[in-house]
């Protein structure tokens, strides 16, 4: 389709297209990861235990960013179609009540977290001085919530109006200033006190505090975005937005606690070095490799939503052809880099061979499922932006929890140990992305129902 025949509001959605949206919002996205990355090198320096640690504490981080995701989804969907249907006043409602709801889910989830922040680790089967840490952590964590929920509501309410560029300049801001915080806080450098693992969380905090306030200003200088001023908070309109945002945030949230489970029935009886080595292979490889493909996807989503928005169902179905392209690639380099670059980066995150002897059985197995992942990814995310969430609920919940009985039957009976964990998640990864091909390709997407719209 030539740029003169494209709709008003529309959005051109080649490979090209693609690419240029995209790499931003990878870019943002790896940014964004690699504050786990960041916290899982220099923790080593506290003990294996700290690695051990960071372990259960990632999949917490999951949870709650489920909790949050009740607002990011919605505001994704809707400010999309808003923007692709030139309504600023739309969009601006919008914006404005998925800013009210996520900062009254991270008030609410922050006060719960921190009451309870004792009986986390032990839940998990911890005990002792990985215990102490791991409370030490989630503790700290639980009150810097708030900007942890705000900064990808912020970050996702831009690439939905088609700036992927603002995101990934809030992100780097942060990321080099948690790069700075780390070793100061965690550590001692220069004038601050060594505060361990409450350092860490603390520069995530203050990191993600940085990326949502200046978010924030930017929205009404850069694309007019009124946050005051656009009518009373409506109950119906916050319905909408957790009615779209609803099945992403519970299929992430059976995920961090199908997680949960198998942290507690089958890699803590392990022993510390599984912890250790899971937590490495988890957060310094997936945690690099997968925002790869939620990036791309996203901005496909950007794509998907704005051209449905605009009426221009050809250009809808052009960008799912482009991300399935481009995220077929993505995955096949995923898995030559985790076969290539596992040998070379495992060492510099652990000096205890056990330790790395397990994050390395992990990498050369997740490499396999590196393509799956991506299109996972690429499929859900189309679905998302199309506000046709409900399959995103029936895919990922029982893709996930079929990882219990997998994991413990290839783990225990079959003898496999923390190897039969790691292939039972390639395993459920298959079954997970090749369902959401299925509905994509069926269609209903084209036209989809958003909750509480009353539109086709």
């Amino acid at each position: 389709m030539s740029s003169t025949s494209i709709p008003s509001g529309a959005s051109p959605a080649g490979v090209r297209d693609l690419l240029h949206l995209a790499w931003p919002s990878i870019a943002s996205f790896v940014c964004q990861s690699s504050y786990r990355v960041n916290d899982q090198y220099w923790v080593q320096g506290l003990g294996p235990e700290a690695h051990a640690a960071l372990a259960p504490s990632t999949f917490v981080l999951v949870f709650n960013f489920s909790i949050f995701f009740l607002s990011v989804a919605g505001s994704m969907s809707l400010v999309a179609r808003a923007t692709g249907a030139r309504s600023p006043e739309e969009r601006d409602r919008v914006v404005r009540h998925a800013l009210a709801l996520g900062i009254a889910i991270a008030a609410g989830l922050g006060l719960v977290g921190i009451l309870l922040a004792d009986r986390i680790a032990p839940a998990f089967g911890l005990e002792g001085t990985t215990a102490a840490l791991c409370t030490e952590y989630l503790r700290t964590i639980y009150w810097v919530t708030i900007p942890l929920a705000l900064a990808p509501l912020v970050e996702t309410i831009f690439i939905a109006m088609g700036d992927t560029r603002v995101p990934l300049v809030l992100q780097v801001l942060a990321v080099v200033t948690n790069l700075i915080l780390n070793p100061c806080l965690i550590l001692g450098w220069g004038p601050f006190p060594a505060m361990g693992m409450t350092g860490a969380a603390l520069a995530t905090g203050l990191s993600r505090t940085l990326s949502a306030v200046l978010g924030l200003a930017l929205l009404p200088r850069l694309h007019g975005v009124r946050l005051r001023g656009v009518g009373r908070i409506e109950r119906r309109r916050l319905g909408q937005i957790l009615r779209i945002g609803f099945p992403s945030a519970i299929s992430i949230s059976i995920y961090a606690a199908v997680y949960f489970v198998l942290i507690d029935l089958v890699l803590a009886p392990l022993g510390n070095p599984v912890l250790g080595g899971f937590a490495i292979g988890f957060n310094a490889f997936e945690g690099v490799a997968f925002p790869v493909y939620l990036g791309l996807s996203i901005a496909g989503s950007s794509l998907v939503g704005r051209n449905l928005g605009a009426g221009a169902l050809d250009l809808a179905e052009q960008a799912v052809r482009s991300l399935q392209r481009v995220g077929l690639v993505a995955g096949l380099l995923g898995t030559l880099a985790f076969l290539s670059l596992g040998g070379v980066l495992v060492p510099q995150f652990t000096p205890d061979p056990d330790t790395a002897r397990e994050a390395m059985g992990y990498v050369v197995i997740l490499a396999f499922s590196q393509v799956f992942v991506a299109m996972e990814a690429v499929h859900e995310k189309v679905l998302l932006g199309a506000g046709h969430t409900s399959p995103i609920f029936w895919v990922s919940v029982p893709g996930n929890l079929l990882r219990i009985p997998l994991a413990w039957v290839l783990a225990g009976p079959l003898g496999l140990g923390a190897a039969g964990v790691w292939w039972a998640i390639n395993l459920s990864t298959l079954a997970k992305a090749g369902a959401y091909f299925a509905f994509v390709k069926a269609g209903r997407w084209r036209t989809p129902r958003l909750p509480g719209s009353g539109a086709a």
